[in-house]
């Protein structure tokens, strides 16, 4: 619903360009605010889709625990006193899981790929929509910032890896004479057998060498998007059979 009301309130759209006419004076200052708060709707339900992750990553954690604790239960055989104790105290999973939930959320804080939320994927989806232009970080690189506007569709998989490696580029560089990219190492590899034509079928470049190419930071760029998208849709997949799990269980998620 945001974003559908996000594209009518797009820069330059009809709703602006209606208002800016009927109303000049009251029209820039009433469509700001309203964008605004559509921001702050995208940032909140982004930070409730975290917390998700970070709720459902928590209660994983705390079931691989139990089990553990099981296994080397039984391995003990469950004798003595001490086992005995343990087993007239009743297991404090609640405070287990929110101490589990502050865990993970200080590791996703302390990581430098974390994204913020006015970064989150859904926040820069309704910005994109509201017509700005949306500037992202290639983080862990010193370079410059590139900027993507209005990215749509996903990155061909095939494009993303190294014709001469076929593995996903992880030092791009690209060629200034043929434009074609290949991943240092594959070129270090193609050098290493002593040839000097350009690996794309058709190409006429026959002197390549390390002079030609260089860093090729939209490549790095794209391969890191697509990473964090599978990554993200694993995700997804891993919530949606807990939540399914969930509800096959009556809507409590069983610890064993």
């Amino acid at each position: 619903r945001a974003t559908m009301t996000a594209e009518l309130l797009t820069e330059g759209g009809e709703i602006e360009t209606f208002l800016m006419e009927a109303d000049p004076d009251n029209a820039e200052g009433f469509l700001l605010a309203q964008r605004n708060r559509l921001k702050a709707i995208a940032e909140g339900n982004a930070k409730q889709w975290d917390e998700i992750e970070n709720f459902v990553q928590a209660v994983k954690d705390v079931r691989g625990d139990v089990q553990r604790q099981n296994q080397s239960g039984a391995a003990a055989g469950g004798e003595g006193e001490a086992a005995a104790a343990g087993a007239d105290e009743a297991p404090d999973y609640e405070r287990s899981i929110q101490e589990a939930v502050e865990k993970v959320r200080l590791g996703k804080e302390s990581d430098p790929n974390h994204v913020p939320l006015e970064e989150h994927e859904m926040v820069m989806s309704l910005r994109e929509k509201l017509g700005e232009k949306v500037k992202k970080r290639a983080r862990n690189d010193d370079d410059d910032d590139l900027e993507i506007v209005n990215n749509v569709g996903s990155d061909d998989v095939h494009a993303l890896k190294c014709p001469i490696t076929g593995m996903f580029f992880e030092d791009p560089v690209r060629n200034k004479v043929c434009g074609h990219t290949y991943d240092r190492k594959g070129l270090n590899q193609l050098f290493s057998t002593r040839k000097t034509k350009c690996p794309i079928p058709g190409c006429s470049n026959n002197t390549l060498s390390l002079g030609q190419v260089e860093v090729d930071d939209e490549m790095k760029l794209k391969v890191r998007r697509h990473k964090t998208r599978e990554e993200a849709a694993k995700k997804k997949r891993d919530l949606d059979e807990t939540m399914d799990d969930d509800e096959e269980g009556g809507g409590y998620t069983v610890l064993e």
